[in-house]
């Protein structure tokens, strides 16, 4: 029995990065923007001292100055927020180009797995069968010709395009069953 095992572990890199991309890319922003800007952290300071002020100010007895202080914080609230929004909008790019990165290295990979791996089968089962007189016996009867695709003249072997697929779906299946077990415990 012949397994190439390199084109099994890069199916599997494969299918696990095309399925935990943007985890991976929430990973690196996490790693990326850590910090704040220093626009934000003066504005919390002075919004900090602000509501200390106006928190320090009784509003029966000196309204005016009341108005005055909060109308300073509604005005640094609304900067905060529109500092905010053009760092999440900043974020987005970023992950939006990590993203693409990941796909691209996805494609790459895949052609890279199917262009190697285009004349010879993943996992060939034939040495594995006993020849008989019978003629050569095939174990996939119905479905060797699809099984072996991209090999022409591979019977009883799993070709590069099935193997994608049956490790996709293992990966799928392996993944139900850890998250019902997470369930269960919780």
């Amino acid at each position: 029995m012949a397994i190439n095992y390199w084109a099994i572990f890069l199916s599997f890199v494969i299918n696990l990065m095309k399925r935990y991309s943007s985890k991976l890319c929430s990973l690196i922003l996490l790693k990326v923007y850590t910090k704040e800007t220093p626009e934000i952290t003066e504005y919390r300071n002075q919004l900090k001292c602000l509501r200390e002020e106006k928190s320090s100010i009784n509003p029966m007895d000196n309204f005016a100055k009341y108005a005055l202080v909060d109308r300073k914080i509604n005005k640094l609230v609304e900067k905060l927020k529109e500092n905010k929004s053009s760092t999440q909008s900043d974020r987005m790019k970023v992950m939006m180009y990590i993203n693409v990165v990941f796909t691209i290295l996805t494609v790459v990979l895949s052609l890279l797995l199917i262009w190697s791996n285009y004349s010879k089968p993943i996992i060939d089962f034939s040495s594995l069968l006993d020849k008989s007189d019978l003629g050569e016996l095939n174990i996939f009867f119905p479905l060797n010709k699809m099984l072996a695709f991209p090999n022409k003249n591979g019977n009883n072997s799993i070709g590069v395009t099935a193997w994608l697929l049956i490790a996709n779906r293992f990966i799928d299946i392996v993944l139900n069953k850890i998250n019902a077990i997470k369930i269960l415990k919780d």
